[in-house]
């Protein structure tokens, strides 16, 4: 079977539509997944000052939406008309800046996800969009969180407490369009220049819907720590949740640990901006053993381990394509000897936190399971924070306390 015997979108024959596919078939034959595409793409675009605003988002969406169909398209047709495939399916309007498709292929663009899946049923099946749909947690619907790569991802906000009527009356002002989740989340179509309007971390926190909603587990865990809360972030990365962890459980004493002393650098800026100034931090590579761990015991640890990030790959879409399965196990013992060290601190009667951005079972339920059993703490809740129909992402958390 070759590209003529099936089914798929037709190029505008023009010198403009045939330029941009050109750039996107380069761009992503070469591409090898040392960083993630978005750093790729950028770093392109710095070293390529020929392209223009308008050439950056009609490149970026080929490839981004050639990157969305993942595993569901077939092999036999070729990287240019995957990349026309792509395009047909993740845009719902002509561009102003540009039409790629034909005339009638463009017509078709408005129509209902289902009518277009229709149209391309031939050459494309969006149920094998995921790879290794096996491992993913029973927890999971399989067939819609296939469905929502085809969308791009919302960007949210959480107000900080005390700013909910400033922020939304500044993009209020500024005519932006969001939608009120609740009283302090705000959610924006993707590409909205929040940062234009509110410095990041200040007033508001740019922070997933779902990564937000882990306040809901520091909440609970309110009845089993004292008033004065001993808090260690055992792998804090940029300090997202221990911004959260603040606002949430107000009065707490903070620690915050990361592998990487750059990321910390970050943390210690984005700190800054919050008005975050009593913490102590430290560089430490827990997982690993003999590794040098705080000197004091913690009533609480919040651990937000390394993992598969799965539930954010509609974020990272070429994750599809170049994702490895032994990942997967490697992930899970990684999160297991971090658990093992990080646990020696925590005081008898003390709580765990456990997070991932995974939607596979071995790093939740398969770690759940080990803590259980081989750590010996009890488990007061788990869930998972299910992002996939309203365009968020996926995250996995539970609560643990230690016997007195």
């Amino acid at each position: 079977m070759d590209d003529n015997d099936i089914v798929t979108p037709a190029l505008e024959k023009s010198g403009f539509s045939v330029r941009y596919i050109q750039y996107a078939t380069t761009l992503i034959a070469q591409y090898k997944g040392e960083t993630p595409f978005s750093i790729y793409l950028k770093k392109y675009f710095s070293l390529n000052k020929k392209h223009g605003s308008k050439d950056r988002r009609i490149v970026s969406a080929l490839c981004f939406g050639y990157f969305r169909l993942g595993q569901g398209v077939i092999q036999s047709i070729s990287l240019e008309n995957k990349i026309l495939l792509g395009y047909f399916l993740t845009q719902s309007t002509l561009r102003p800046d540009g039409k790629i498709l034909s005339d009638e292929w463009s017509a078709h663009l408005p129509k209902p996800m289902n009518q277009k899946l229709d149209l391309v049923k031939e050459v494309f099946d969006v149920k094998k969009v995921f790879p290794l749909a096996f491992h993913l947690s029973k927890e999971i619907n399989a067939t819609a969180f296939a469905y929502s790569f085809l969308l791009q991802p919302k960007v949210f906000i959480r107000v900080r407490p005390g700013f909910d009527a400033e922020v939304v009356n500044t993009f209020n002002k500024a005519a932006i369009d969001f939608e009120l989740i609740g009283k302090d989340c705000l959610a924006f179509v993707a590409d909205t220049k929040i940062d234009l309007l509110l410095t990041p971390d200040k007033k508001a926190v740019i922070q997933d819907y779902n990564s937000q909603r882990i306040s809901e587990i520091l909440l609970a865990a309110l009845a089993y720590l004292p008033a004065n809360i001993n808090c260690w972030d055992c792998c804090a990365g940029s300090g997202g949740k221990s911004i959260l962890a603040v606002d949430t459980l107000k009065n707490i004493s903070l620690t915050v640990s990361d592998k990487r002393k750059q990321i910390l650098e970050n943390l210690k800026k984005r700190f800054a901006a919050a008005g975050i100034k009593k913490y102590q931090s430290l560089v430490s590579d827990i997982a690993v053993e003999n590794m040098e761990l705080p000197h004091q015991q913690f009533d609480l640890i919040i651990a937000d381990v390394p993992c598969t990030g799965s539930g954010t790959w509609a974020r990272t879409p070429e994750q599809l394509l170049l994702f490895q399965e032994n990942e997967i196990d490697r992930y899970a013992l990684l999160q297991k000897n971090i658990l093992k060290n990080a646990l020696k601190k925590l005081k008898p009667g003390g709580c765990l936190i456990y997070i991932t951005c995974s939607i596979f079972e071995k790093e939740n339920e398969g770690n759940v399971k080990f803590i259980l059993e081989t750590l010996g703490l009890e488990l007061k809740e788990c869930s998972y924070f299910k992002g996939y129909e309203m365009q968020a992402d996926t995250l996995f958390g539970a609560l643990f306390t230690k016997n007195k």
